[in-house]
């Protein structure tokens, strides 16, 4: 188990390093998107008429990543009514959180798959950029899968610490 957890560790690590980057470019595409058309605006009086559509991918974009961001550095926002002092009961207890987070990223999954299919027998534009509706829901869809991925490494650092075994990375240890 500890092997297969390193190995997810590893290919998380590498998957968070090339999100950050690729968040970093969203924002500063993001920024200079709306820039130029304010600048356009108050200059020429007329934009660009896809800005504001493109704004919108892009922060949808940037939500998904952020939010597997959010899950790898734990920093999701969640109420812990509940925290015992020894670490091998806290991960024990954990565990319930982290297998009914994994569920719904399932169910979400499961959703957004069958959304795919629906939305991809009709194709329909966002923008005047060739970006149709199904471009999104896929990005949501590699989204939830990079998150699911970093909810398991968290499952299997809170089995392997309730089960007394040392684990470095991964999970928080709190």
């Amino acid at each position: 188990m500890k092997k297969v957890y390193e190995l997810l560790v590893k290919i998380s690590d590498i998957v968070f390093m090339v999100e950050k980057w690729i968040l970093l470019a969203a924002v500063i595409v993001a920024v200079a998107v709306n820039f130029l058309n304010v600048c356009l605006r108050y200059i020429l009086n007329s934009g660009l008429n896809y800005c504001e559509t493109l704004s919108i991918c892009l922060f949808m974009f940037m939500v998904v990543v952020g939010s597997n961001i959010a899950a790898k550095t734990d920093g999701e926002i969640k109420i812990e009514i509940i925290k015992f002092k020894d670490t091998r009961k806290n991960s024990a207890y954990r565990l319930i959180a982290d297998a009914v987070s994994i569920a719904a990223i399932i169910f979400c999954i499961i959703g957004i798959k069958d959304t795919i299919a629906s939305v991809s027998m009709y194709p329909q534009k966002v923008t005047p950029l060739p970006i149709y509706t199904y471009h999104i829901y896929m990005v949501m869809a590699v989204g939830f899968v990079m998150t699911l991925l970093d909810h398991i490494i968290i499952l299997i650092c809170h089995a392997m610490q309730a089960a007394g075994i040392e684990v470095e990375g991964g999970c928080k240890t709190s």
